[in-house]
């Protein structure tokens, strides 16, 4: 068979799966793993259309992604993204939410972040993007602070082993999703691969995560996805007032899960911050109005400028989860003991310089503060 007739039987071959996928989802049936794995990973490989991958999310978005499709998803996602793997012998975290809420909050899990890896015990690597649903993503702030987010995956190792954070750049990893970028911006919707962006960290030796839900549906699927991230410990999380953190201004939903002689449990619980003696804030006194305000707040509860309670508070709740989750304590109370001291002893800021000084720019750092 000579090369046109090989490209005119493989684009025949992509129509009629293609066809076949999008007159399943139009009549409300669910897909199989194999069926989204096989889809998806033609998408990251560039060998499908605008109109179908419009189609195919929609198609999806319609009926409402089902376990199979979220897991056939992420494992397409996870095999086709750049690894790393840190040699720190420390639990390696992560804590990213799936956005969405749009209550316009500042950086709550980027900071939470930063204060976490600056107690002993536990290396974050932080999985991130430009801001899709909030003012201000947290590849948004590190940008504007300086941090180059171009550098390579080896230099993010590095910085995971000798700082105990590293900043990873969702797109620098995920370089196939770049084909239905196009797509997804025009369409302006949450479609699967919102959904499914905190599962696919690409740091192969993942300890823990913390994942943030605004839709409380997904409470039913995401922990039933852990198991294929290899993950020992993961909290699921989603606070009564919508957002994707664990909120001090309402009551959270969250389930554990854990790794445990080969099996893993599962535990459903309401976290109830003042539980743990902190006030109970309000929705606007953790907004914050454009990307400028959102930096600005987020790096003075990182510097210890105590302008705002309410945001110190929850950063606090949410670095205490990080430590609870890595193994480092037993309890949210005796977290929150802990990254209140190294938010006092200056911990978070030291580190954010560090990372900067080493990874970046230092004087848009330095300009950055100035302005606080």
């Amino acid at each position: 068979m000579n090369t046109n007739n090989q490209r005119f039987s493989y684009s025949n071959q992509y129509q009629n799966q293609n066809h076949y996928i999008l007159k399943k989802l139009s009549e409300k049936k669910n897909l199989t793993i194999k069926e989204v794995f096989d889809v998806v990973s033609n998408i990251l490989d560039g060998s499908c259309s605008d109109a179908f991958i419009s189609a195919f999310l929609m198609s999806l978005l319609l009926k409402g992604e089902s376990l199979d499709e979220i897991s056939g998803t992420v494992k397409a996602i996870r095999s086709k993204s750049i690894k790393i793997s840190p040699s720190v012998n420390l639990p390696i975290i992560d804590n990213c939410g799936t956005g969405g809420d749009f209550l316009n909050t500042f950086n709550i899990s980027t900071a939470s972040a930063l204060v976490a890896s600056s107690c002993s015990g536990v290396a974050v690597a932080k999985h991130g993007n430009r801001s899709s649903s909030s003012l201000c993503g947290s590849a948004d702030f590190f940008d504007h602070l300086g941090y180059d987010l171009d550098i390579e995956p080896t230099s993010i190792a590095q910085s995971v082993d000798t700082l105990g954070f590293g900043f990873i750049f969702a797109p620098k990893f995920n370089p196939g999703l770049k084909n239905a970028s196009k797509v997804r911006k025009e369409l302006g919707l949450r479609t699967i691969f919102n959904k499914v962006g905190p599962l696919c960290n690409p740091c192969a030796n993942l300890y823990g995560q913390i994942i943030g839900v605004s839709d409380p549906s997904l409470l039913d699927i995401i922990p039933q996805v852990i198991p294929i991230l290899g993950l020992k410990n993961a909290m699921i999380v989603h606070s009564h007032d919508g957002m994707d953190e664990l909120s001090t201004s309402s009551k959270n939903t969250v389930i554990c899960v854990s790794l445990q002689d080969g099996d893993y449990s599962f535990n459903k619980t309401v976290v109830e911050p003042s539980d743990f003696g902190m006030p109970k804030s309000t929705l606007n006194e953790l907004a914050v109005k454009d990307k400028f305000q959102s930096i600005t707040e987020t790096m003075r509860v990182i510097y210890g400028i105590r302008s705002n309670k309410s945001r110190e508070n929850i950063v606090l709740l949410n670095s205490a989860a990080i430590l609870l989750i890595g193994n480092i304590v037993d309890s949210f109370k005796d977290g929150l003991s802990i990254v209140k001291q190294s938010l006092d002893d200056g911990g978070p800021q030291k580190k954010l310089r560090s990372l900067i000084n080493k990874y970046g720019d230092i004087s848009k750092l330095d300009e950055a503060e100035r302005l606080l």
